[in-house]
């Protein structure tokens, strides 16, 4: 059964994360990956623990995935699917690389009590390229996940708001590389991700907050958002300053080493409480 905590600890909902124990760069699939340059796995284990020690203390409370051995990337849960309540749209990957991975989600979804379902009509990786803000469901597509594919998902999961746009930049080849959802109304954004008339139709949606190209390749979009706490990577001041005045805190965490495998903080958990609502 899937399980729950009422405790007042635990105000920021179940997340999913996945020990990376097996994590490394043994292939090239984004342009951050380079086999010359591959992490530094005790440092990379103090990282994620540093981030499981903040998403804990700031509310979150942690579920895990053990780490299947021969797939390096499963330590990024984001990708792992799309949960709205006990229903979740399994992860079809685009590249074989990291297919082998849909097993191990599909089987730990299942034992905990969720509702299994899987797109037909193209790729889709989960929340790397879907994230809700209140009822709406913002879709990034053109590098891993395909705009039918969002299609399906959103009918699956009974969401009436689709909002689609198209990545641009192959560095931030996931949705949630360059964009994040702070509340119902508000998000970060990295306008350079995307073409002008998607950067119109997300302004028309929601509220941006607008971030640098530098902050953005720190992957300053890809964070953590517990209530007013931001958990998101270090070595971006202007964009913490951003938040301050919106009344947020900024929780800076050093990401480097999963920075290589073009992953950061939220791209290493996965929000199990969607209520889209």
């Amino acid at each position: 059964m899937v399980m729950t905590n009422s405790s007042p600890l635990f105000p920021h909902g179940r997340w999913l994360v996945c020990r990376p124990k097996d994590y490394d760069v043994r292939y090239q699939i984004n342009p951050w990956m380079d086999l010359s340059r591959t992490p530094e796995k005790e440092l990379a284990r103090t990282q994620w623990n540093n981030l499981h020690h903040h998403i804990l203390r700031l509310g979150g409370w942690l579920e895990y995935v053990d780490h299947a051995d021969g797939w390096p990337d499963m330590v990024f849960t984001a990708n792992a699917g799309l949960v709205r309540g006990k229903d979740v749209v399994l992860s079809k990957f685009r590249h074989p690389e990291r297919a082998g991975e849909e097993a191990f989600f599909r089987q730990w979804f299942e034992t905990n009590g969720f509702s299994v379902h899987g797109v037909t009509r193209g790729s889709f990786e989960g929340e790397g390229d879907a994230l809700f803000a209140g009822k709406k469901l913002f879709c990034g597509y053109g590098f891993r996940s395909d705009r039918a594919a969002h299609e399906e998902v959103a009918s699956l999961l009974g969401v009436s708001e689709l909002i689609p746009v198209q990545l641009q930049d192959p560095r931030f080849y996931h949705l949630d590389t360059c964009f994040c959802p702070l509340t119902p109304t508000l998000a970060l954004v990295h306008p350079g991700a995307f073409n002008e008339q998607d950067l119109k139709q997300l302004e028309r949606s929601i509220e941006l907050v607008r971030v640098s190209d530098e902050d953005a390749v720190h992957f300053v979009c890809n964070a953590v958002v517990l209530g007013t706490d931001v958990v998101l990577p270090a070595g971006c001041p202007s964009t913490y300053e951003a938040l301050a005045k919106r009344g947020f805190t900024a929780h800076p965490v050093a990401l480097s080493e999963f920075i290589k495998a073009g992953g950061a903080a939220k791209c290493l958990s996965l929000k199990l409480d969607n209520k889209g609502v």
